[in-house]
Order: C-alpha cells, then structure tokens, then sequence
C-alpha cells in the first residue's frame, strides 16, 4: 500500500494517469491539491487535538481545570496534574459508591492515599457507634497533605449519620492549622487526629 505524505499527495494519486503528466511543480492539479491538502491536513490535525483535549486522560493542564469545573471538582490545594487528573478520572466511580465504605476509601485513594483503612469506633467505644476512623497511609508520599481539604472531600462521599476521624497508620507528613483544643478522653483513641466537620 503507498504511503502518502499529506491528503494532497493522496488525493493527486486518484487522479487518472494522463492528468498526473509533466513535472509536480507545474502542474495545476498538482498545485490545487497542495493547497487544499494542507487545509485538510491542518483540520485534521485540529480534529485529533479536539479529541485529545475532551478526553481527561490526554487533555493538557489548561483544558484538565476545564474538565473540573464541568464536574464541580476544582484543584485541592497542593494537588499535582497527575493526581488531580487521577480523582477528575474517578469522579463517576466515586460519586456511584457515595455514602459506603468503599465511596470514602476511593476518595482517599484518588488524593493518593492508595493504602488507607477504614476502621469503625464501635469497637473501641459501643457509644460512638456512627464514628469510623480512617487510617491515611500511601506508598509514596501524597501531594494533598491538608487534613481539612482530605476531610472537605471525604464529607462529600460519607453516609449522612457517619463521622470520620483521621489518623496515620506510618509516618507521613499531614498539614493540621495552629489552632487546637484540649481534653481528656475516656475512650483509646490512639493516632487520632481529627474528626471530620470539626473545625
């Protein structure tokens, strides 16, 4: 099969042998084709840049903040290009499974936190029975290290009567504001940070 250089060249090789006689450079049909090969050739290459943009997997970082404010999710503070186009790509994952368990987990995991655990309060205090903690671990360490933008994003996908409560299963680092109160708990609560709405 001949391999053309441009729709021009493709459409010249259609034409009948007689009308392709005599040097490229002067003949007319030659010429014609050129110039409207290179229109067809430049909406081409428009065309496969209009797919690519449309597409979250492909777009560019300009059309990606496009993408968000069609979904309604902006760029968290300190999110990366990759990871924000990781949780725009599971927006419709995460919004099916809202109000479980596994809702909360993706929504930590597409913030890159892909080793998080949820575990329930009851177990450790039969009173906080609508209360889970969510354990905040990754393998690498997550652009998104804002306890209260982790938390903004998890109140959106948790079950309505549920509390969360944030801790770290290893060592990472976590961005918590200066203000802080205390008082004593009756209840283990270890490596709890905060819980979720509370600030």
């Amino acid at each position: 099969m001949a391999r053309f250089n441009g729709f021009g060249d493709y459409m010249f090789s259609l034409l009948f042998t007689p009308l392709r006689k005599g040097r490229n450079a002067a003949n007319q049909f030659y010429i014609f084709f050129k110039v409207i090969g290179k229109l067809f050739d430049d909406s081409k290459r428009d065309l496969f840049r209009v797919r690519a943009e449309s597409i979250i997997i492909s777009a560019s970082e300009l059309m990606l903040n496009e993408h968000g404010k069609d979904r309604g999710m902006l760029r968290l503070k300190g999110e990366d290009i990759e990871t924000y186009r990781t949780r725009l790509s599971m927006k419709a994952i995460i919004a099916e499974k809202a109000g479980t368990k596994e809702g909360v987990l993706l929504a930590v995991k597409a913030m890159g936190y892909e080793e998080s655990y949820i575990e329930p309060m009851y177990l450790s205090d039969p009173t906080r029975w609508a209360e889970f903690i969510v354990f905040l671990q990754s393998k690498m360490q997550s652009p998104i290290n804002d306890l209260y933008v982790i938390d903004t994003e998890v109140m959106k996908v948790k079950e309505a009567s549920s509390k969360p409560n944030y801790g770290l299963s290893t060592e990472g680092i976590i961005s918590i504001s200066e203000e802080a109160s205390s008082f004593m708990y009756e209840y283990p609560i270890c490596n709890v940070l905060i819980c979720g709405g509370d600030y």
